[in-house]
């Protein structure tokens, strides 16, 4: 009988181990779906937008169309366009944004309980061939 007195509260204590890391991988999936969600996000609207000035669009009318699609992660002024030249459709149009802008210039951050903040920041750009 005593033997089973020194075992109560040990699969209590088991659980409360296994629990914790549990709860951290499940967060860290979470976490890493919304930053992945939000840089897929971005990329679509570089991608919409230099589709857009691909064929004919300002500057400033482009930028606001990768804001537009951006769902208020991005402000226009973030969004670097390199338009297409005069009128050569043999020339590209580029449109670029450092997602280390985003958030206040904290990038995309993945935040896990127990374990310090993932930055994530990369450069996302989209070339397309200017169709004027």
């Amino acid at each position: 009988m005593s033997s089973l007195r020194e075992q109560r509260g040990a699969a209590a204590v088991e659980f409360a181990i296994i629990a914790s890391l549990l709860f951290i991988l499940i967060f860290g999936i979470i976490e890493f779906g919304v930053a992945f969600m939000q840089l897929q996000t971005v990329r679509g609207a570089v991608r919409e937008g230099a589709r857009a000035s691909a064929v004919g669009a300002t500057v400033s009318q482009t930028q606001q169309k990768v804001a537009d699609a951006s769902t208020g992660i991005i402000s226009a002024e973030q969004v670097v366009v390199l338009p297409c030249p005069g009128r050569d459709t043999s020339a590209d149009t580029t449109v670029t944004l450092d997602t280390d802008q985003l958030h206040g210039g904290n990038g995309i951050v993945v935040s896990i309980p127990l374990i310090p903040d993932i930055r994530m920041s990369p450069e996302v750009s989209a070339r397309f061939r200017c169709e004027l």
